[in-house]
């Protein structure tokens, strides 16, 4: 686990590597001592004992060749047994030293074993902390990237439905002789709406998905609202059947457009693959304070291929996920259903 508070370890690396060689220096100076003097015991006793007279000159250099010879074997001890006592250290800081180089050439797999209580225990923490940092930032690159894929992915998909929806109120006028001036505007009134729908959405994915919630006094009417646009996408092909009275006035906080969305994708599921010559039945109501959304149709059979990737119903589970709602979906053969709740919320009486 990160944690932004360090530990303090005491400063005792400098000491302890002292006292070692001062431990090591004392050694060998009785190893020098000891084995000068036992070496001209020796040498002492073998003249004596050979009656072998040595001059001034000789003796002198006698002695200093045992003295040199003992002093460069006390070195020899001190060294060995400095390194010796110091091995431990030394094979830890060239694991440290492994660390640092992992952490500069990315291999973020790399963790530091924690040993002692001094500075290279501190250093080795350190360099766990950087190295767990940076996978971190990584792994949430990875998940921010893929989130803002999703979102494109997402949103480039609703697009197409209010865009679908245009086309086909534009190719219906077309083909209309004489059409009146009332149903001329109220098309342009739809396509309007459409437009402006398709907007909100391309605003939306170049402001990377942020969210415009808003304070919503009579959900129900809202409700109704959205029940009528998804009513009018598919009333030229499909009898609809959209039950809104049982649900009740509510007040919330809701993004409209992602209310939208998930009506948009509903009705795009039924132009799909519902059965044409049964009913699509849409109901709003709540369950357990929680609002609901309900719809059901025949599925088309021996119907020609369809592209399909799931997008639409993610989308939904996307959108419900952030009002703390969930999606069930039932299919069978003849049959489908998606059950959509969303937050809870607080009935009014207005």
């Amino acid at each position: 686990m990160l944690t932004s508070e360090k530990k303090k370890y005491p400063k005792k690396l400098s000491k302890e590597i002292m006292g070692r060689l001062l431990i090591t220096a004392a050694i060998s100076l009785f190893f020098f001592g000891f084995l000068y003097l036992t070496a001209n015991a020796i040498a002492t006793t073998y003249l004596l004992e050979n009656d072998i007279l040595l001059t001034e000159g000789q003796r002198l250099t006698l002695q200093a060749w045992i003295r040199s010879i003992s002093l460069f074997t006390a070195v020899l001890l001190f060294l060995g047994l400095f390194l010796f006592l110091l091995g431990q250290k030394m094979a830890y800081l060239q694991e440290i030293i492994q660390g640092v180089e992992a952490l500069r050439t990315h291999r973020l797999e790399f963790t530091m074993p924690v040993e002692g209580n001094d500075e290279l225990t501190e250093l080795a923490e350190s360099i766990n902390f950087l190295s767990e940092t940076e996978r971190r930032l990584r792994q949430r690159e990875t998940e921010l990237r893929e989130e803002k894929e999703q979102l494109i992915r997402d949103l480039s998909h609703d697009i197409r439905t209010p865009l679908t929806a245009m086309l086909s109120y534009s190719d219906y006028m077309g083909q209309k002789e004489m059409p009146q001036r009332e149903e001329i505007q109220e098309y342009i009134a739809l396509m309007q709406r459409k437009a402006q729908q398709i907007k909100a959405l391309t605003d939306r994915l170049l402001d990377s998905g942020s969210r415009n919630l808003e304070t919503i006094e009579d959900g129900k009417l809202l409700m109704e609202q959205l029940a009528g646009e998804w009513e009018e996408i598919l009333e030229d092909e499909f009898s609809c059947i959209a039950e809104t009275k049982d649900c009740p006035r509510f007040s919330g906080t809701f993004d409209i457009e992602e209310l939208r969305r998930i009506f948009d994708n509903l009705a795009s599921n039924v132009e799909k693959y519902a059965d044409r010559e049964q009913p699509v039945e849409l109901r709003i109501d709540a369950v357990n304070n929680r609002l609901r959304i309900l719809q059901k149709n025949g599925i088309r059979r021996q119907q020609a291929a369809v592209e399909s990737n799931g997008i639409g119903l993610e989308s939904i589970r996307r959108i419900a996920a952030l009002y703390g709602g969930t999606v069930l979906v039932s299919a069978t053969e003849e049959f489908f259903s998606i059950e959509i709740t969303l937050s809870e919320v607080s009935e009014t009486h207005l």
